[in-house]
């Protein structure tokens, strides 16, 4: 069970006899998230499991603790693997890349006046061309200049499309905590950002960010300032790193208090290696 999660983790502990679910709600926890976290905290109370949100911004865990739930303001973004996005050196052929999927919310219009311009998408539902592929500008015509993938490509290929670009989007107003964030960070890309709730400014430090209005001009100036500031990319993985290890040790902190048994429980080093420190990061920890 994930309840709509990244990632959910179940410890027991025996002192109690009690379980707990940990849990990242991916989208911006609100007023429409309720009847569907109520009716699993019910459920799991009657297996005397308690149910613990891990929200994204501290508005959501707010939010959460006046509804009764309990909650601890834990960004989902902890969980990306920054082994997976890392910085490699390639030809720029891009001025942005914005990875998003091809849904309304993501407001893939908003990029239309950059001229040299990826997009990394996936589709739900399909929309393809007469040879079968996915067809992006038939979903969004304002966006016909751009190049994309049409067919789903694989974290190592999504890896050389950032490195080829001078800096990454975010143009949702609303949603979770937007993993591709991270990806365009650990990759050394400066950030362009609308303003958004759900969590993804969290990482958006000024000093590799820029923060501008929703509307096709503010973008593109936003791309170009960021680019003519000509950011050192390590500079940027590495602080997002810094930001991230404060969001572990907190977890890590968190499961070491429900655990049973303190003494037992890993030090935080052997915590951090198991579960973030594969190539793959989560995807080798799956829990069913």
């Amino acid at each position: 069970m994930s309840i709509g999660s990244l990632n959910w983790h179940k410890l027991e502990n025996k002192t109690k006899t009690k379980a707990y679910l940990l849990t990242h709600p991916m989208w911006f926890f609100s007023w429409t998230s309720l009847p569907l976290f109520f009716k699993h905290k019910i459920l799991l109370k009657q297996r005397n499991i308690e149910l613990i949100l891990l929200n994204n911004s501290k508005r959501e865990h707010l939010f959460a603790k006046i509804m009764g739930f309990k909650s601890f303001f834990i960004n989902q973004n902890i969980n990306v693997c920054e082994h997976q996005f890392r910085i490699k050196p390639a030809e720029k052929k891009y001025d942005a890349i914005y990875i998003a999927a091809a849904k309304q919310y993501k407001r893939i219009h908003l990029a239309k006046l950059i001229k040299r311009l990826y997009i990394v998408t996936y589709f739900w539902p399909d929309i393809r061309d007469k040879n079968g592929k996915w067809d992006l500008h038939k979903f969004e015509p304002a966006i016909k200049h751009a190049d994309f993938n049409n067919e789903r490509i694989d974290a190592t290929e999504i890896n050389k499309k950032l490195n080829e670009s001078k800096c990454g989007l975010a143009l949702s107003k609303k949603e979770g905590a937007m993993l591709a964030v991270m990806e365009y960070l650990y990759a050394g890309l400066p950030v362009v950002s609308t303003n958004s709730i759900g969590g993804r400014d969290l990482y958006l430090h000024p000093d590799y960010s820029i923060i501008v209005k929703d509307n096709p001009l503010a973008v593109l100036n936003g791309v170009n300032n960021i680019i003519s500031r000509n950011i050192n990319p390590d500079i940027i993985r590495e602080k997002t790193l810094e930001i991230v290890e404060q969001g572990r040790k907190k977890f890590f902190n968190l499961c070491k208090e429900l655990s049973s048994d303190n003494n037992e429980f890993p030090d935080y080093e052997q915590f951090k290696s198991k579960l973030w420190g594969s190539p793959i990061g989560l995807e080798s920890n799956r829990i069913i």
